[in-house]
C-alpha cells in the first residue's frame, strides 16, 4: 500500500520536472532569438558620411610640397563581420572637385594625369572592402589598422594605414591616413619645368558618420 501511495507523487515529480525542464527550454529560446534579432539589427544599420575632409601631402622633386584637398566625400558604411570588424560599402571622393591651390595646375592633374573626363573609373576615387584588423564589434574606440582596395585612374589596388575611432555626439569621427603610388595606378608623376611631383602620397581622410536606422 505504501508503494501504491508512491505511485502518485512519482507521477507529479516526474511531472513537475519536465514543466520545468519546458520552462528552461523556452527561456533559452527566447534568449536566442533575442540575441539572433539584436545581432541582426545591429549588422542591418549602417553609417552615413555626413562631413568629411580629405587631404594629399604631394612632395615635390627637388624640394618642397603642397596640399590637395576636397571636402567631396560621400559613402555609407555598414558592419558586415564584427571580429575583426569588415565593413560592406563604399567612400567616395569626386576627383574633378581636388583643389591644389593654383587653377593651372588644378586643370593640368584633372585632364592630363587623373583624366577624370574618361567618365567612370577615372572620375571618382573609391575606396571599398574596408577591414580593421584590431577593431572589434560595432562600438569599437581607438586606433587600428586598416586595408581595403582604392580604385583610382581605372585601376584598383590593396591599400593599407591606419585609423583613429572617437565617439561624438552626432555619431562616429573618423581619421585615417594612408599612402598612395601614382604608378601603381597607371599615373606618372607630374613633372613642369624641372619640377616634378614624388611617385608616393600621403592620403588623409576625415569625417563624420551619423547612423541610419536599420531598414
Amino acid at each position: 500500500m505504501a508503494e501504491a501511495a508512491n505511485e502518485p507523487a512519482s507521477r507529479a515529480g516526474g511531472r513537475g520536472a519536465a514543466a520545468l525542464g519546458t520552462a528552461r527550454a523556452a527561456v533559452i529560446a527566447v534568449g536566442v532569438i533575442a540575441s539572433a534579432a539584436a545581432i541582426e539589427a545591429a549588422a542591418a544599420a549602417s553609417w552615413r558620411v555626413a562631413q568629411g575632409d580629405v587631404r594629399i601631402a604631394v612632395p615635390l622633386r627637388p624640394g618642397g610640397a603642397f596640399e590637395a584637398r576636397t571636402t567631396s566625400l560621400a559613402g555609407t558604411l555598414a558592419l558586415a563581420s564584427a571580429q575583426p570588424v569588415v565593413l560592406s560599402g563604399e567612400l567616395t571622393v569626386e576627383l574633378a572637385t581636388i583643389d591644389t591651390g593654383i587653377a593651372l595646375r588644378n586643370r593640368h592633374l584633372r585632364e592630363n594625369y587623373l583624366e577624370v573626363s574618361k567618365g567612370p573609373g577615372f572620375d571618382k576615387a573609391v575606396l571599398a572592402e574596408i577591414r580593421l584588423g584590431e577593431a572589434n564589434g560595432e562600438g569599437f574606440e581607438g586606433r587600428s589598422g586598416f586595408s581595403g582596395t582604392l580604385r583610382l585612374h581605372g585601376v584598383s589596388r590593396s591599400v593599407t594605414g591606419s585609423a583613429e575611432i572617437r565617439r561624438e555626439a552626432t555619431g562616429v569621427r573618423v581619421a585615417a591616413t594612408f599612402p598612395i603610388t601614382l604608378t601603381d595606378f597607371g599615373i606618372e608623376p607630374p613633372q613642369y619645368m624641372g619640377v616634378g611631383v614624388a611617385n608616393k602620397l600621403m592620403v588623409k581622410v576625415v569625417f563624420v558618420a551619423t547612423r541610419e536606422a536599420a531598414r
